[in-house]
């Protein structure tokens, strides 16, 4: 900078608006000694700045761009709060970048000696300017690699600080100058930082710091590595590994990231930065084995208590690794296939199917893999996987994986090659015939997408099916042994292909020719009802329900109506007549009995969603229903009888038949066409309550819970659908498989094990039958349910009954809103509010049940009148005044919030500025999850207020501002709380919020720092702004600024 700029900008030439506007900084900044600058004052004078330099002529930014680079680096070495200094680091960027880069030497210098001084300050400017400097490295790294040294022996003396936010932005200053100088700098900085890193960094206690390390060594790794070496780089990728089952998840998901690019650069030794041994250069050396190392061995060995949380880790440095080969590295997405072998070679040695690991592996094909891949490889792929499927020594859970695999590359190519489609026929027929029931099914499923995608082969396919399944049954009537079991097999194969096949011949083209559908029909009555010997009859009726399921499925209403009493009367078989003497006559084979009812009532639930619920008028409700529900009732006796005996037989195919028989209660449309069967269900159905000891916990409250407050977790969605499936994803290896029939496959295959699934059947039609109970019978369940949670509190079940309480609750609410069958009875809901209150105020809950019982209190306030809402609002208000725990006070701040929503702000309008006043004080007390719990029932409320909540605004916005300003909340959740509720002021506001007015800034603030600090809380509170901006443009008058509701978007 000349002094001749500096005496022409002292001479009172005529000022610019960037002139003027680092005037005005120059000012704030000299008189911050005797009065601390305005955070908001500081925020709108710095993004002014930032706007203006983008237009602002390069003459007048040399003239004052020493001035303004002073005045910055004072307001943020003063100790500036959090939104303030990354402007300022921004602006300081913003102006040496667009004026003479020449200062950046000088800066880099200045904070580099002033972070060496050891004097006692602020740790807020410490922070800072470790921010700052971090930027500078960031944007000009490769100019100043001369004080990366100096740098690092900075961040390994700053990690002995104290404060956490020290450590925290040392680490990440630390991070920028790594990728910013791309390895360019001297190596014993890097060494000392690498030392550093693996010393403080990835063991301290903060999980914060914990994750900015492991960025630190990502970013080591996208730099090839400096100062590591093979020992550096094996080291590391060890640390990784070991830190994949750290019990925060934002850590072990960069530990992830980080492993995958350690991993993918130690098989590039040519773009490692090679460093110096006795002044010669070392050469670089591949990190020999370390796939198999540190992802192969780890993932099959994994076992224990966070077994599932190390392999999705593990998976996710997969994708990290595949990614950083194709894209850092540029190998050839044909070298990916390699690598798909080795992810699929990790499920060799599970000769019992593990859905977990499966679904790993699936991930890591599917977006590591096939995502990466050109459409040419993608073919050259799937004939690489058609053959898999013939080689010896393949294990269940890799046939299943592969087929899945194969379906999603037929989906995305959406044809089938040429070259490839006679190899994949012969490698799908031929494993139809395999010995694992699961292989067979996913083989049956590829074979339905191939004839989507090729619909010129679901007609030969069916027909070779037909004939095949003729030659099979005269087959398994005379073999025995071993090879009986073989054609068995090959039984089923065939005939789940013919299921899939023409479940689907209604969505093809042109359909299939009208015989083979009822070929299909011929051959399945033959099933039903000529069972060969009793060794295999099972099997056999299994076989021939599952076919009529399909065929009833794939039927037009004309072809069903001519055959509906024909195809009615087959259920007489099993359900019709004495029950009693039916179950004698079975006792010598009944597990296989078991085995063909269950099929029985899946083909029953399959005429019911397919025919009778589409076509049932009041006309013919009677004559198409009567039947079902005397088969229903039948299936029920069955239960019964089985239950009461307690025979010998197999747990799981009982469990079958009781899901099954649930499920189609649960498709009928009407829970009161089945009133006479209550009871019966009902003793079924409260099992998790009566007897809680023997029930798994259930899994079915992630679909209950209302997806809006879906953010305070467990199950927070993420940038990606299909990865939080996954890291949903609980599995279970005896988890029932796909019904042929229905269009929606699960992701993942088998989501749920069987136990589970009967729990969740179980309290879902509990729930439905609870709604249509009478005052009398749902207070003498809510006894079983009262008395459950009552003696359940010191046994090992209890959060497994917590659960299962809330499911059935939650479920029975819900279904009484849709049916309005609980509007008036006070005495219910009293004691339903007093089991939600109760388990609120339970300490060892979780997050997913203080959610359900939160929103149940919520249902219940829009079951009830106004007069009942109000009162259960100043009920939880006066709770929380005298409540201490910091979960409880987050419960009932969500409760308040859904209570609101629920019931209609503008009519607990009265109650708004009490709840407001509550729910602030709770925000502001120390715990972040405290804050993200109330931020989130302030945001609900003042949803559902509306205009009530205008005069609250600024009360609001006072504690968003707050709590920006605070830096003892910096997690990323809280960021984005605070964004969601500022959207909900911009909606609330509406014309009323202009540019210039001090409620506009103050949204701008809150909005641009929210949205700045990650992508993911930026994504959504764009989404969610835009979509109110149009909403509040639409609605607006001619006269009225729309200009203010654009630039808000634009900002955030």
């Amino acid at each position: 900078m000349t002094k001749k700029s500096d005496r022409m900008a002292e001479a009172g030439s005529p000022l610019s608006k960037f002139g003027v506007l680092v005037a005005q900084l120059n000012s704030i900044v000299n008189s911050a000694p005797q009065q601390p600058p305005d955070p908001l004052l500081c925020f709108d004078l710095l993004s002014d700045l930032v706007s203006t330099i983008e237009d602002e002529p390069k003459a007048s930014i040399l003239q004052w761009q020493r001035k303004c680079e002073d005045a910055l680096q004072s307001l943020i070495l003063f100790g500036a709060r959090r939104p303030v200094r990354r402007l300022a680091s921004t602006t300081m960027v913003r102006i040496i970048e667009k004026g003479d880069t020449i200062s950046i030497y000088s800066r880099a210098s200045g904070f580099q000696g002033w972070l060496s001084d050891t004097r006692k300050v602020d740790p807020l400017s410490y922070i800072g300017a470790a921010q700052c400097l971090g930027d500078l490295y960031r944007s000009y790294g490769r100019k100043i690699t001369s004080g990366m040294v100096e740098t690092s022996n900075i961040v390994t003396k700053m990690m002995k600080f104290p404060e956490v936010g020290v450590r925290k932005a040392m680490l990440q200053m630390l991070q920028n100058a790594l990728e910013g100088s791309e390895g360019a700098g001297p190596l014993a900085a890097y060494s000392e930082a690498f030392r550093t890193v693996m010393r403080f960094g990835v063991v301290d206690k903060s999980s914060a710091v914990r994750t900015v390390a492991a960025g630190c060594l990502r970013a080591f790794a996208i730099t090839g590595g400096p100062g590591l070496g093979a020992g550096g780089l094996e080291s590391s990728a060890s640390l990784c590994v070991k830190a994949l089952e750290d019990p925060i998840p934002s850590v072990r998901d960069a530990f992830a990231e980080a492993l995958g690019a350690l991993l993918a650069l130690g098989l590039n030794p040519e773009s490692q930065v090679q460093s110096r041994g006795k002044g010669q250069l070392v050469p670089a050396r591949t990190l020999e084995g370390g796939l198999q190392k540190h992802l192969i061995w780890p993932f099959m060995k994994a076992t224990g208590a966070r077994s599932k949380d190390l392999r999705v880790g593990l998976t996710m440095a997969w994708v990290s690794f595949l990614q950083g080969m194709h894209l850092t590295y540029l190998h050839s997405d044909t070298e990916l296939q390699n690598f798909a072998l080795q992810a699929i070679d990790m499920l060799h040695g599970n000769s019992v199917i593990d859905a977990h690991a499966q679904a790993c592996v699936l991930y890591i094909l599917r977006v590591g893999i096939v995502e990466q891949m050109s459409e040419p490889t993608q073919k050259d792929f799937m004939i690489l996987l058609a053959k898999q499927l013939c080689l010896p020594d393949t294990s269940p859970s890799m046939f299943v994986v592969t087929l899945r695999t194969l379906s999603h590359l037929l989906t995305t190519l959406g044809e089938v090659p040429s070259d490839s489609k006679e190899v994949l026929d012969n490698s799908l027929v031929a494993i139809l015939s395999n010995s694992s029931i699961p292989v067979r099914v996913e083989a049956a499923l590829t074979l339905r997408t191939l004839s989507e995608v090729d619909p010129t082969c679901a007609g030969g396919l069916i027909s070779y099916g037909v004939t095949t399944l003729h030659a099979l049954r005269e087959t398994v009537a005379i073999e025995k042994g071993d090879r009986l079991r073989i054609e068995l097999d090959s039984l089923h194969g065939q005939a789940a292909m013919l299921a899939a096949l023409v479940s689907a011949s209604r969505r093809l083209p042109l359909g299939v020719p009208c015989r083979l559908p009822l070929a299909i029909l011929k051959v399945a009555k033959k099933f039903m009802l000529e069972s060969s010997r009793k060794a295999q009859a099972g099997v056999e009726k299994e076989v021939g329900w599952m076919l009529l399921a399909a065929v009833i499925s794939s039927m037009s209403k004309e072809e069903l109506e001519a055959q509906e009493f024909d195809i009615l009367a087959l259920w007489t078989i099993p359900f019709g007549g004495n029950i009693e003497h039916r179950l004698k006559q079975a006792e010598e084979n009944l597990e296989a009995e078991l085995c063909g009812w269950s099929a029985a009532v899946e083909a029953l639930t399959a005429f019911v969603k397919c025919y009778v619920v589409p076509n049932m008028t009041s006309k013919n409700e009677g004559i198409l229903l009567q039947p079902v529900l005397g088969y229903l009732s039948g299936a029920l006796a069955y239960i019964s009888s089985l239950t009461m005996k307690q025979l010998q037989i197999s747990k799981p195919a009982l469990d079958l038949f009781i899901v099954r028989t649930l499920i189609a209660y649960q498709a009928l449309p009407n829970p009161f066409t089945y009133k006479n069967d209550h009871s019966q269900l009902l003793r079924v159905c409260t099992t998790p309550f009566r007897d809680p000891s023997s029930c798994e916990e259930s899994s079915t409250l992630r679909q209950l819970l209302d997806h809006r407050d879906a953010s305070l977790g467990p199950w927070t969605p993420g940038r990606d659908s299909f990865e939080d499936e996954l890291r949903a994803f609980e599995g279970g290896s005896d988890g029932p498989l796909p019904c042929m029939w229905e269009d929606e496959l699960p992701i993942f295959p088998q989501p749920v094990s069987l136990g589970r699934l009967l729990v969740n059947h179980m309290l879902l039609l509990f729930g439905v039958i609870f709604a249509t109970e009478g005052l009398a019978g749902k207070l003498q369940l809510l006894d079983i349910v009262d008395q459950s949670l009552k003696t359940g509190r010191k046994q090992a079940w209890h959060a497994a009954n917590i659960t299962n309480v809330c499911v059935g609750l939650l479920a029975g609410l819900k279904a009484s809103v849709r049916s309005r069958c609980m509007e008036s009875e006070t005495e219910v809901f009293k004691r339903m509010q007093s089991v939600f209150q109760g388990i609120l105020a339970d300490e060892g809950i979780c997050i997913a049940q203080q959610r359900a019982a939160a929103e149940g209190l919520g249902v219940l306030a829009r079951l009830g009148n106004d007069i009942y809402a109000a009162r259960l609002i100043r009920s939880l208000m006066a709770d929380v005044n005298g409540a201490s725990d910091s979960n409880y006070k987050g419960s009932i701040a969500l409760a308040l919030g859904c209570i609101h929503r629920s019931a209609g702000g503008m009519a607990l309008s009265s109650l708004i500025p009490a709840t407001v006043q509550s729910l602030c004080m709770m925000a502001k007390e120390p715990k972040d999850c405290l804050h993200i719990w109330s931020l989130h029932g302030l945001c609900l409320t003042t949803e559902a207020g509306g205009l009530s909540c205008v005069p609250h605004i600024q009360t609001i916005l006072s504690l968003a501002m707050e709590i920006l300003l605070s830096e003892e909340h910096a997690g990323t959740d809280l960021r984005q709380s605070i964004g969601r509720l500022i959207n909900a002021i911009v909606a609330v506001l509406g014309p009323e919020l202009s540019p210039g007015s001090s409620f506009f800034s103050r949204c701008k603030v809150c909005a641009v720092h929210s949205a700045a600090c990650t992508f993911c809380s930026s994504s959504c509170f764009y989404a969610l702004t835009c979509s109110n901006t149009e909403t509040n443009i639409v609605i607006k008058t001619a006269n009225t600024q729309a200009s203010c509701h654009l630039y808000f978007a634009t900002f955030s």
